[in-house]
């Protein structure tokens, strides 16, 4: 009987578990570095657990590989959920537990736990290649036919900080891993904001020219801006050499019926106080970025190993028998439940290709 071991139980891992044990022809062993499984599924969607988006396209993830785009258009969620017991519903195009919550999700994808070996805090420090692969940790040494890295990424800390340790001496190359999804530091800052949230355009430029823009809630906070809209646009800060942000906080609204209603007729009163004191036309509302806030606070990471490392599988070209999947690959998505999707994707997508 083979054994195959799964690096990581967050969504990707959990994911090809569960489809490996379908059948009884693996010895299948989990290890996960923290104290827990399935953190980050917990902490998901504000504990609601946005798995997916039926407006599912690859225009929506940093890259536009065929492979990537016949991962996630073949996926099947609901199928997925329903192998598990698990009903989805929608809100418009998300997709969450019928439950609305997080625990559920993670209780469905845990369910078959007890058909594997499952080690929590136990970090793997090295692989190394022999007649099978030798598996070095802190809690001793594992012997696989097959390795699955599903190890996520450092964003949160949720999955650890040394996900891709193990690699590093198998000249495997990795992009760096860096925020993506997360709030942005501003000049201005409106400290006494902090917490007061708005609805309305925001609109990122480098050097005067429009990168993209997004419409939604727009909070203010003690170093800058965050929201929904605002963490999308981070996504694209990687490669920019003077960004800003323009907002427009009342996208709707004809200049008579602004001059009508005045700041107050639209917004809370610390708002309005500010605004006048600094003589701000909310229609038009200038930012420098100056930066990110860390990886620490980031939801999803740009990174990780480079999709030119693997072949169709999600196998290690120059490893045969070891699998990358999830935020562990150089693969990352908008807001809006796409993360998760690729993650469940592609750790069926290689427990599948396993089975072969």
């Amino acid at each position: 009987m083979e054994t195959i071991v799964i690096i990581g139980a967050g969504a990707s891992g959990l994911a090809c578990m569960n489809e490996l044990v379908k059948t009884n022809k693996y010895n299948i062993i989990v290890l996960e570095q923290s104290n827990k499984a399935a953190r980050k599924i917990l902490a998901s969607g504000n504990g609601r657990c946005n798995v997916s988006n039926l407006n599912m396209d690859i225009k929506y993830y940093n890259h536009q590989d065929p492979l990537i785009e016949k991962l996630i258009k073949e996926f099947d969620v609901v199928n997925f959920f329903k192998q598990l017991s698990l009903k989805l519903r929608y809100e418009k195009n998300l997709v969450y537990p019928y439950s609305l919550s997080s625990l559920s999700a993670k209780n469905a994808l845990m369910k078959n736990m007890d058909n594997v070996s499952y080690i929590d805090n136990c970090e793997v420090l090295a692989i190394k290649k022999a007649k099978t692969y030798e598996i070095i940790t802190t809690n001793g040494h594992y012997q696989a036919d097959k390795i699955v890295i599903a190890t996520g990424s450092p964003a949160s800390h949720l999955s650890g900080q040394n996900n891709l340790k193990m690699l590093e001496k198998m000249h495997i190359s990795m992009i760096p891993f860096t925020p993506s999804l997360v709030q942005v530091k501003t000049n201005p800052v409106f400290k006494v904001l902090k917490g007061q949230r708005v609805k309305g355009i925001a609109m990122l430029y480098d050097q005067n020219q429009l990168i993209e823009k997004q419409t939604g809630e727009i909070m203010f906070t003690d170093y800058g801006l965050s929201g929904i809209c605002i963490m999308q646009l981070s996504r694209y800060l990687d490669h920019l050499k003077n960004p800003k942000l323009i907002l427009n906080l009342l996208p709707d609204i004809e200049k008579e019926e602004f001059q009508h209603y005045g700041l107050e007729g639209f917004f809370h009163e610390k708002i309005v106080q500010i605004f006048k004191e600094k003589n701000i036309d909310p229609r038009c509302l200038e930012f420098k970025i100056i930066d990110t806030m860390s990886i620490e606070k980031a939801q999803v990471c740009h990174g990780g190993v480079s999709l030119k490392e693997v072949d169709e599988n999600l196998q290690l070209k120059k490893y045969p028998g070891i699998y990358v999947c999830g935020e562990a690959l150089d693969v990352d998505g908008d807001c809006g439940g796409y993360n998760l999707h690729f993650a469940f994707a592609s750790g069926v997508h290689v427990a599948k290709s396993i089975k072969k």
